[in-house]
């Protein structure tokens, strides 16, 4: 074939398709509400498609805003010693660095306030492969006082002007930026860059502020630990090569360690795999989900379609009488259906951007990298791939029954009419079932979610959370070392006398969000392990005031006060360690029982730990939490909070300001992602399935019009014919239970991570979804099986 044959071929085909396409507009234009009915269908499910691929893409898919991302792995947490031998004896690497998330209180301006910095080695932005956006980073020569802020920090701050305001920063000489200056708990920071606002790395729930230079610590002690590392793989060195060779050298580093603690493996993970964490298997999960949903709206659409095919198989008839090829028929019902799902796809654009918004929303912090979730190409062709995708599936079936159309139907034959309607009910009938299927699959797991959320709402947790408010304090850089616990005292005391506060305490380390410092305990007068270690608890400071606040009860003995070197113990600790003892008076090396109180657990997965606690005006403590038990909403106290503390402190940062119900519920942060957006996907898909019931009963009472006109002349009870109706639709509605049931009970198993108290198998939701599928399904089949039967048998067999 010629280059001109080929062109006017082409030509040809790009001519046929715009005729067919005006042609489609033309039909579906005349019939407005089943044209807008379909749009929607197909709007709902592929904009709820492309909402979560849009967060997938971006989370998961898209490359890390680094150089080479794909040779970057963070090193699980090790020691300090152990880090410096990696560097000395791997060759896997090119570079590493090490850095932890640290919190510093920002001075020096109007509104004091704590910010989250990253402390790390110099060469952490090269080892990255990092730019700024404005400035450099940090030089192997640079001081310690130096700063690069986060974008974010620069317009905040700084207004993101060069011309900023003195208000909040120092002009000074130097190699600055502008020669900004920030003051971090009384030390200055010279600003040296500013990074752009995809630059968040670590990847955490709050993005970094600052970034400040640290050194690797020097120590001799082998147990000593930095929180994190990053490297950059030599090329063409891969994982498992690097993984071998750090193996190898943990070997090494054996000798170093007593015979009782050997030595810590020393792991490495890619940097993506680091930073996506736990939300990797949700959002695949939300993925498969949200594709149950597009599936369901695809089968109701090809329904509708059959149906509106059914009533068009005259026109196709004498097309094909005329000449008209069947395989031009089937392109003209697909360019409909190509078509419809174009416009879908179009309007789904504002379902997709809304969706991804909310989700991300609802997520809080739980969506790492959520600054980069945006409609990029990949969400485009996604989008487009869908769209059409679509259009293909819900237009085939629909257009080979067209072109399968014989001349006969054109005579009016009775028999060939009722047969392709049965056919074409018979396949209704199999959709729904399937339908059905994916409804049953899609709300049980909504509804183990649920009652894993009212599982954890009931949880005790041993104290009482209600009207409880709790905010951060931390004093270095605001008072000399010695004196944290005058100026706690005064706070406490400050905070008490507010109008509407019941009790006021503190506490070093808040319940739930963090567990206490872990250590070791030795009871007086019983003799020691071997290794001379003693068993491991959990160790809290706080004020007697932090029990009454929280509702903690006294079980045995009394609280410690400000003054007493008592300790107060857990009943776990007791039960542990004092099983048919009086507890009261016992030493241990941490100090003598004075108290007992009730458990507090500090996971709601787990059952409390042992549990010290000692008096924090007789420790020495930096940073504290300060625990408000109010009168009416504590949301209330937390402008009166603020004026106390800086009466106390003008330079006093305050953060983390919660309620304690909500420290509870970001325990468990996937929840977020996982329960409601489910939870929607389950509503919309009992919604459709349900759509789709009503119409292939109707569609069956369509069909079976001249036969129930017939039974209904002939004088047939209509009750025992709505009976049997009735029954055919149960046994449709059982079909897709029995499916359902089965796939729910082979996919709920991937909910298992995310179900409190509650097995992937629950009886209880699996019946409750049963009867709620099969109440909505008879509620939808009973309004056309009785439509069916007031026909007037006499107007029915006229026009037939």
């Amino acid at each position: 074939m010629s280059r001109i044959e080929q062109h006017g071929r082409w030509i040809a085909w790009v001519e046929d398709a715009w005729r067919d396409s005006r042609h489609g507009a033309r039909t579906l234009a005349r019939q407005p509400g089943f044209t807008a009915l379909i749009v929607f269908m197909l709007t709902l499910g592929i904009g709820a498609m492309t909402a979560i691929f849009s967060i997938v893409s971006g989370v998961l898919l898209r490359p890390l805003p680094f150089a080479d991302p794909d040779r970057l792995v963070q090193f699980e947490p090790m020691g300090v010693l152990d880090f410096a031998d990696v560097r000395r004896q791997s060759s896997a690497f090119e570079s590493t660095a090490f850095y932890g998330s640290v919190s510093r209180n920002l001075q020096g301006a109007a509104d004091p306030e704590r910010v989250t910095a990253v402390a790390g080695e110099r060469g952490l932005f090269d080892v990255l492969g990092a730019r700024p956006m404005a400035g450099r980073t940090f030089d192997p020569n640079d001081p310690p006082n130096v700063a690069v802020v986060s974008e974010a920090f620069w317009r905040r701050r700084f207004g993101g002007q060069p011309d900023v305001s003195e208000r909040s920063i120092a002009r000074v000489e130097g190699p600055s930026l502008n020669g900004w200056r920030i003051t971090l708990e009384a030390e200055t920071y010279t600003v040296i860059g500013v990074m752009p606002e995809r630059f968040q790395f670590p990847y955490r729930s709050t993005a970094p502020d600052v970034w400040i230079p640290a050194d690797l610590p020097p120590t001799t002690n082998r147990f000593q630990r930095i929180d994190a590392a990053v490297g950059r793989l030599k090329r063409p060195v891969s994982i498992e090569t690097a993984r071998a060779q750090l193996r190898t050298i943990a070997e090494r580093l054996q000798p170093l360690y007593p015979p009782s603690s050997p030595v810590p493996a020393i792991a490495i993970v890619p940097l993506s795999d680091a930073i996506v964490g736990r939300t990797r298997v949700p959002l695949l999960l939300l993925l498969g989900a949200v594709a149950m949903v597009l599936a369901i709206a695809c089968a109701n659409v090809v329904n509708l379609l059959l149906t509106r095919a059914e009533a068009r198989r005259y026109e196709a008839a004498v097309r094909i009488a005329l000449g008209a090829r069947r395989g031009r028929l089937i392109r003209q019902f697909l360019t409909e259906s190509l078509l419809l799902a174009l416009v879908g796809g179009a309007a789904a654009v504002l379902v997709a951007l809304g969706g991804a918004r909310l989700l991300v929303t609802l997520a809080g912090g739980g969506i790492p990298r959520a600054s980069e979730i945006g409609f990029d190409w990949r969400v485009f062709l996604f989008l487009l791939g869908t769209s059409i995708a679509s259009g293909v599936v819900v237009g085939v079936v629909p257009a080979l029954g067209a072109a399968r159309t014989g001349i006969g139907g054109v005579l009016g034959q009775h028999g060939s009419r009722a047969s392709a309607g049965r056919r074409t009910a018979l396949l209704n009938t199999g959709l729904v079932i399937v339908e059905i299927a994916l409804a049953f699959i899609l709300v049980s797991g909504s509804g183990l979610l649920i009652r894993a959320f009212v599982e954890l709402q009931r949880a005790p947790t041993g104290l009482v959370a209600d009207r409880v408010l709790t905010l951060r304090l931390e004093t270095r850089g605001l008072v000399r070392p010695g004196a944290e616990r005058d100026y706690f005292a005064r706070i406490e005391a400050r905070a008490t006398q507010v109008p509407g506060v019941l009790a006021a305490g503190l506490v070093s380390r808040l319940p739930i969000q963090t567990p206490g410092n872990l250590g070791t305990i030795a009871v007086m007068g019983r003799p020691r392990a071997p290794d001379g270690r003693g068993p491991t608890v959990r160790m809290r400071d706080a004020t007697p005031g932090y029990f009454r606040a929280l509702g903690i009860p006294i079980v045995a003995g009394r609280l410690f006060t400000n003054a007493d070197p008592g300790i107060v113990v857990n009943e776990a600790l007791v039960r542990q360690h004092f099983p048919n003892e009086d507890p009261i008076g016992r030493a241990l090396d941490r100090g003598t029982i004075v108290g007992v109180v009730g458990d507090v657990r500090q996971s709601l997965h787990l059952p409390a730990e042992p549990e010290i606690y000692r008096s924090l005006g007789q420790t020495s403590y930096s940073a504290a939490s300060l625990v408000v038990k109010g009168a009416g909403r504590p949301e209330d106290l937390v402008a009166v909070l603020r004026s106390v503390i800086r009466e106390v402190n003008p330079n006093q940062a305050v953060y983390n300001v919660q309620t304690m119900e909500s420290v509870i519920a970001a325990a468990h942060p996937e929840l977020d992602l996982y329960l409601w957006p489910i939870a929607v996907f389950g509503g919309v898909a009992l919604a459709l399935s349900m759509a789709g019931v009503y119409g292939v009963i109707a569609q069956a009472m369509a069909v079976r019009r001249r036969e129930l006109a017939i039974r209904l002349a002939l004088g047939a009870d209509g009750r025992r014919l709505l009976g049997d109706l009735l029954t055919r639709s149960g046994m449709v509605i059982a079909a897709g239970l029995s499916i359902g049931l089965a796939g729910a009970l082979a996919s709920t198993r991937l909910l298992r991570a995310q179900l409190y108290g509650v097995t992937p198998t629950d009886p209880a939701t699996f019946i409750g979804v049963i009867v709620l599928l099969s109440v909505a399904a008879f509620a939808a089949s009973l309004t056309p099986a009785r439509a069916a039967l007031t026909l007037d048998p006499a107007s029915v067999l006229r026009n037939e």
